[in-house]
């Protein structure tokens, strides 16, 4: 296990700024997630933590140890990539020891940390097998394990799902939890799939990206997932994290004291918002959020938005309506019961529970919700 520390760290191409203003705390035995769209910098700030790219201003500690200049063999840490990169003319324990040979390790020692490795990742009765003779999770778990042999204070993953089926990534998610949880160790890991995030991660580092964003390359979220997803701290966080993504409707503010803030909506309807918009004034342009998980039944209490349905998503275990709102330029997003009766066509009232809504000022930064 390792502590790892980056102080303002900043990283260019040339007059190509990518990653900037980067203050992060990484605890020893950790799981972190880098996440974000593509072009965000989080490859690349897993790069220069494994030594694979220089930083350009800025300082990497790895344990209070100051890493900028050290070698990537000499930082303790082992690295996943994409793509599984093994020796095709190789089996899987000599994929897996190679390293360890290189280092002049005893055979003895080595296999050891071979047959330990490949218990933990089921892969003791493939050690014989060449790559070719291997599915793509099992070409993944060998790729994990020859990371896991050289016994690293940190391990590096760079999406290393992104090359499995649905099914598999499900498996080989369930795997990464598990590994981390039996060796205790620091480990970052970088995707672009929130679920992954979500589902991974004790902290996730959420980094901004896209022309809308004024601070591209920089920390836009740092916090547990769960934190995240019920407090994103401005409209870009609450539109990443969460799958269907979050809805926005535009508005402007009538309203608003310490528990509460009423905002006309954009087709003329008034709904409350269980935040603190104090910072706002009346008739200042808003954005109301709410996730589509959100909704109320029609009938509870809480304001109501009116939609004409356009399609159904029938899922099995839930349906999503895809709803047509008056003033509303995209299409608002609502699960619903698996077998819900809803067709398109028809016309439905959705329930906006106060407690559910999120608020965001004209910039996009959310006001601080009510617990």
């Amino acid at each position: 296990m390792a502590q790892i520390t980056l102080h303002d760290v900043f990283k260019s191409y040339g007059p190509v700024e990518v990653l900037r203003d980067i203050d992060l705390e990484i605890e020893a035995g950790e799981f972190v997630v880098f996440v974000g769209p593509s072009g965000c910098g989080k490859s690349t700030l897993l790069r220069m933590v494994a030594g694979l790219e220089t930083i350009t201003s800025g300082r990497l500690e790895i344990d209070g140890m100051v890493m900028n200049d050290v070698p990537p063999a000499q930082r303790g840490i082992a690295m996943v990539f994409q793509t599984y990169a093994l020796y095709p003319h190789m089996t899987v324990a000599d994929n897996m020891s190679f390293s360890l040979q290189i280092a002049g390790m005893s055979k003895t020692e080595i296999e050891k940390a071979v047959r330990q490795a490949a218990e933990v990742l089921q892969l003791d009765h493939l050690l014989d097998r060449l790559p070719k003779e291997l599915s793509g999770g099992q070409r993944q778990r060998v790729a994990i394990g020859r990371a896991i042999v050289r016994n690293p204070a940190v391990f590096l993953f760079d999406e290393p799902l992104s090359n499995l089926d649905a099914a598999l990534r499900v498996q080989t998610r369930i795997e990464i939890a598990k590994l981390h949880e039996s060796l205790k160790a620091s480990m970052i890991y970088v995707t672009h799939d929130q679920v992954e995030a979500m589902t991974l991660a004790d902290k996730i580092v959420l980094l901004n990206a896209g022309p809308a964003v004024q601070r591209d390359g920089s920390i836009a979220q740092v916090g547990p997932p769960l934190e995240l997803y019920h407090n994103p701290v401005n409209r870009f966080v609450a539109g990443f994290i969460g799958s269907p993504k979050m809805n926005f409707i535009p508005g402007e503010l009538v309203s608003a004291d310490e528990q509460s803030a009423t905002v006309r909506l954009s087709n003329g309807g008034v709904v409350h918002a269980a935040v603190d918009a104090r910072a706002a004034r009346a008739g200042d342009p808003v954005e109301l959020g709410i996730r589509p998980e959100h909704f109320g039944d029609e009938g509870a209490e809480g304001d109501v938005l009116e939609g004409k349905v356009v399609y159904v998503e029938r899922l099995g275990e839930a349906s999503y309506l895809y709803l047509e709102v008056l003033g509303n330029d995209d299409l608002i997003t609502a699960r619903n019961e698996g077998d819900t009766q809803a067709n398109p066509g028809d016309n439905v009232g959705l329930n906006l529970p106060a407690q559910h809504c999120h608020l965001f000022d004209a910039d996009g930064r959310a006001f601080p919700r009510k617990a």
